[in-house]
């Protein structure tokens, strides 16, 4: 994911052309090693020596311009922002001022740019800009820091009593890649529904094992989590795999859409470029149902992508994995897979769909 572009222009224009329903997020978790890559392979230019002393990546000159990943808690994580109720943030008259506070950091700020931002119970993420050639750009997001901190504890100490409101210092990830931003983007997004789906329906995130069903192999350990009864074998399934040979895949998301209006619940493991294309597709459309088969076991702690979260609330998305010790993911493990879903769907009413 090497781009020969200047970093101050992506990093600053690419969240006004996101999307708004977030089809294409992929964990931050993820993106930290694409972040590393980058660092590793130094094509951020040297800090100078006047600058060494600031605390974040070594490896980058600030100056340059910058997006940041902002989170901050609570001390010591205490719920008094507000609630969610149905994946939407309800503000305690506290949370009020304390919203108001951060989408009002550019106007006392200048020379910050806010972009998406979030306040849940006890804590808030946001992402800010800070643009090229801006004189000491740590300390002015420092300061900027220190006076939100100051006057939201401010407020709460004369509403709640509350000696301290915010845990010491925040945490900021420096965001050098436009997937990096994405994901940022989409996580904040979806933070009230993660939430929502964490601490009110925490049975949505039940791992069932091992998981017996009709179209499953019983000679193998099998888990899943989801409406595990779209694997059903009265239920149309359609096995879909799409070469990588495919660069226009009009007509990949054509087929698969007319499937979806037959009935049919659309099963792959979605990990070439085409297969992907058609789960993001799959996501948006609330009629779509879609059975993902994991490549590798599914640990003990296992949480679905954030991009899942939509269907797997709205009972459209099982997630299905066989084994339960991790193996290497090779060019057998996935010509295995492609057997799975096609004996899967041949197990009940189904089709296999291959397109090439």
């Amino acid at each position: 994911m090497k781009e020969n572009i200047p970093i101050n222009y992506p990093l600053c224009k690419i969240s006004s052309s996101l999307p708004k329903h977030p089809l294409l997020a992929i964990e931050i978790e993820e993106d930290i090693l694409i972040l590393e890559e980058i660092l590793n392979q130094k094509e951020v230019q040297p800090m100078e020596q006047e600058i060494r002393t600031y605390r974040r990546f070594r490896g980058y000159d600030y100056r340059q311009g910058a997006s940041l990943f902002i989170s901050l808690s609570t001390e010591p994580r205490v719920n008094c922002f507000g609630a969610v109720h149905q994946a939407k943030m309800q503000f305690s008259p506290l949370g009020e001022e304390v919203f108001q506070a951060i989408e009002s950091i550019p106007r006392f700020n200048p020379g910050i740019w806010l972009f998406g931002h979030v306040l849940m119970p006890d804590h808030a993420h946001f992402r800010v800009y800070l643009p090229p050639n801006l004189p000491e750009p740590l300390k002015v997001l420092g300061n900027a820091m220190r006076k939100f901190k100051t006057y939201t504890s401010t407020v709460a100490r004369k509403q709640l009593g509350m000696p301290r409101l915010w845990q010491q210092g925040y945490h900021d990830w420096l965001c050098l890649s436009r997937p990096f931003i994405e994901s940022v983007e989409r996580y904040i997004a979806y933070n009230p529904l993660k939430y929502e789906l964490f601490h009110n329906q925490p049975g949505m995130f039940h791992i069932v094992e091992p998981l017996i069903a009709a179209r499953l192999d019983p000679s193998d350990y099998w888990k899943g989590i989801g409406n595990i009864s779209l694997l059903s074998p009265d239920m149309p399934i359609a096995s879909l795999r799409v070469s990588r040979s495919i660069k226009d895949f009009r007509g990949v998301l054509l087929q698969v859409s007319k499937l979806v209006a037959d009935g049919y619940a659309i099963l792959s493991g979605f990990i070439s470029p085409g297969e992907i294309a058609v789960r993001d597709m799959l996501i948006g459309d609330p009629r779509a149902r879609i059975i993902h088969i994991l490549p590798n076991s599914m640990p003990y702690s296992y949480k679905p992508d954030s991009r899942y979260l939509l269907p797997l609330q709205e009972g459209r998305f099982p997630e299905i994995a066989r084994g339960n010790a991790p193996e290497e993911f090779n060019r057998q493990t996935c010509l295995d897979l492609n057997q799975e879903i096609i004996e899967i769907a041949h197990a009940g009413l189904g089709v296999e769909v291959f397109l090439a």
